[in-house]
């Protein structure tokens, strides 16, 4: 595929070298001519001199012909813009990197509507996101977009002996009207379940749906609930900001940060429901006084990879039951494992390099990914005008029976949902399904615009 990168930073440059390791064609184009000048010597990739909002850039860059262009600069304003004018010019797809406050606002302003790209993607919010799976033993095999923003989750466990539903159809479970199974593997054997389906002793199902009556869902079933936990977040950054927002919910929050402002402009953000301490994450003697060692979970991520490793060392000695850290050179990864004794780490680079994985789709499919097994595929699919999919309720769609409609998101900004059997799919609406993977090509044909 051909992809073109604006922006050479941290960022931009760690994409490109993955992009281009995977026999991608990779264009980079950035204003700093010294940066260009190393990476055009580690990189098998084209790179190009000038700024990415000037048309005579992106056009001597072939942006009409990429396939993916990611606009992954410092500034939101330069992201949005140039995204903007890839996609007008003629690249198939184009994504924007907004900082996380940005995510805050989608349902309130359609940023993609509005500039006319396919999707915004915050590197801080989605590492909140890979934290808060972690934290909360969530799937983290599933990295899609559009369910990230909405109330609506994964959630994986097993069904235990004794469970209420063991041994009964699934029509019969009466399950809320906003959570589907998604898929179940069983003896190892992945599959897409029907209604007709009957649940047993040991079967590992995948649920989906609002968080609320996931947990119902769960307990009922007999699987392991996310316990209330005390957890610690050391650094106040946006990354920890929206770690906070996405746990304060379900959990005991403490947030640490060391700028006095800071603090006190989170704890305006975030409310009573987190305690902000205003407290120097280097001062051991501070972080005693706290009461650090008492936390089920520490989790650091102040943007120092040194700060994150010594504070998740010392949280650890002080009795801290789980370490969670943030690190962004993943060569520390053996260090962190095997010497320092850190539970979990969670790379931004990695995970943004995965999520763009993602978006390396053709047509009328925005991403997908896998459940259990690359048997079982989840994507997210565009509808498009005069597709079959949007002539008929979903009862009425024609879809393979191996396939289930889990979630949909609306274009005009809407909160995302579980659609029931009378629900009609709108041209630019996303829909979240699960399928088998023989059966891809007759479910994407459902959304396409009739010939």
């Amino acid at each position: 595929m051909r992809i073109l990168i604006l922006g050479a930073g941290t960022v931009g440059s760690s994409i490109a070298k993955l992009l281009s390791s995977n026999q991608h064609d990779v264009t980079l184009v950035d204003q700093n001519p010294d940066r260009l000048a190393l990476l055009s010597e580690s990189l098998d990739a084209m790179v190009l001199e000038g700024n990415v909002t000037h048309a005579s850039v992106l056009f001597q860059a072939d942006v009409m012909s990429a396939d993916l262009c990611l606009a992954v600069t410092d500034s939101d304003s330069v992201n949005l813009v140039a995204a903007s004018m890839a996609k007008e010019m003629g690249a198939r797809r184009a994504v924007a990197r907004v900082y996380s406050r940005m995510i805050d606002n989608l349902e309130i302003f359609n940023y993609c509507d509005h500039f006319k790209i396919d999707k915004v993607l915050s590197i801080e919010y989605l590492t909140a996101v890979r934290l808060a799976q972690a934290i909360d033993n969530f799937t983290e095999s599933l990295n899609l977009e559009s369910y990230l923003y909405g109330s609506l989750e994964f959630m994986e466990f097993s069904i235990e002996s004794g469970a209420r539903g063991m041994g009964r159809k699934i029509r019969d479970l009466k399950f809320p009207d906003n959570v589907r199974i998604g898929a179940i593997r069983r003896d190892e054997i992945p599959f897409i379940p029907r209604a007709d389906d009957v649940l047993k002793q040991g079967d590992k199902i995948a649920i989906f749906g609002v968080h609320e009556d996931l947990l119902k869902v769960c307990k009922s079933l007999g699987g392991e609930l996310p316990q209330k936990k005390n957890i610690v977040i050391a650094g106040g950054g946006e990354t920890g900001m929206h770690l906070a927002q996405i746990l304060k919910s379900r959990h005991r929050i403490r947030l640490l940060e060391t700028d006095r402002d800071r603090a006190q402009m989170l704890a305006e953000v975030l409310g009573r429901s987190v305690e902000v301490i205003n407290l120097d994450l280097r001062n051991r003697a501070d972080m005693e006084e706290e009461h650090i060692g008492m936390a089920d979970v520490f989790v650091a991520c102040t943007g120092f990879d040194e700060y994150n490793l010594i504070g998740c060392v010392e949280a650890k000695e002080m009795g801290a039951k789980r370490t969670y850290s943030v690190i962004n050179r993943v060569d520390y990864g053996d260090v962190i494992r095997v010497k320092l004794g850190i539970d979990s780490w969670i790379s931004p680079l990695e995970a943004t390099a995965r999520r763009v994985g993602n978006f390396l789709q053709c047509g009328v499919v925005v991403s997908s990914d896998s459940i259990f097994s690359d048997q079982i595929q989840l994507m997210e699919i565009e509808v498009q005008p005069g597709s079959p999919i949007s002539q008929a309720p979903i009862k009425d769609a024609k879809l393979p029976p191996q396939c289930i409609i889990l979630g949909a998101s609306r274009k005009n900004g809407q909160k995302n949902l579980v659609p029931g059997a009378n629900f009609r799919f709108e041209p630019g609406d996303i829909a979240l399904i699960v399928t088998r993977d023989e059966h891809q090509e007759k479910v994407v044909s459902r959304f396409e615009t009739e010939s």
